[in-house]
C-alpha cells in the first residue's frame, strides 16, 4: 500500500467518524424542524467524502446512504430508529481496520433492511428520461420535416 493510499484510507475513516455525530443527532430529533440542520451537515460531509475519497470502500456505503437521504429530500421521512441503526452500522465500520467488498455489500443491504431506499433512482426514472429525450428528438425531426 502506498503512502497516498494510506492517507486516503485514514481520511475516509475520519470523515465517516464525523458523520456519526450528525446521525446520532438525527436519531434524537427526526421529524422535528431542528433535524434540517443535521441533515444539511451530514449531506455536506458525505459530498466532501465523495470528493476526497472516491473509490474508498467506506465511501461506497456513505454514497448509498447519501442517495437514500438526498433523493427527493427523503431524509424527512426517516425515523429516529432508522438513523440510530445507520449510526450503529457506521460505528461498526469505523472500528474495523479494513473493509472489503463483502462488508460493503452487506452494509448497503443492512441500510436497505433498516428501510433506507439505497437505490432511489429507479429504472422507471431512467426510462422516462429516455422517453423525454427521445420525444424531444422526434418532435424536432417532425418539425424539420414540415
Amino acid at each position: 500500500m502506498s503512502i497516498e493510499q494510506k492517507v486516503k484510507e485514514i481520511s475516509a475513516v475520519q470523515i465517516t467518524e464525523s458523520l456519526l455525530s450528525d446521525l446520532e443527532e438525527l436519531s434524537r430529533c427526526a421529524g422535528e424542524p431542528s433535524s434540517a440542520v443535521f441533515a444539511d451537515s451530514i449531506l455536506r460531509k458525505m459530498r466532501e467524502m465523495v470528493d476526497k475519497c472516491m473509490g474508498d470502500p467506506y465511501t461506497e456505503v456513505v454514497v448509498a446512504l447519501h442517495d437514500a437521504l438526498a433523493h427527493q429530500n427523503l431524509w424527512l421521512d426517516y425515523t429516529g430508529e432508522q438513523y440510530q441503526g445507520a449510526y450503529n452500522l457506521f460505528l461498526s465500520l469505523v472500528n474495523q481496520e479494513t473493509i472489503d467488498n463483502t462488508i460493503v455489500e452487506n452494509s448497503i443491504i443492512a441500510l436497505a433492511n433498516l428501510g433506507f431506499n439505497t437505490l432511489p433512482f429507479s429504472v422507471e426514472d431512467v426510462e422516462r428520461l429516455g422517453e423525454t429525450r427521445g420525444g424531444d428528438q422526434k418532435s424536432d425531426k417532425n418539425e424539420r420535416a414540415k
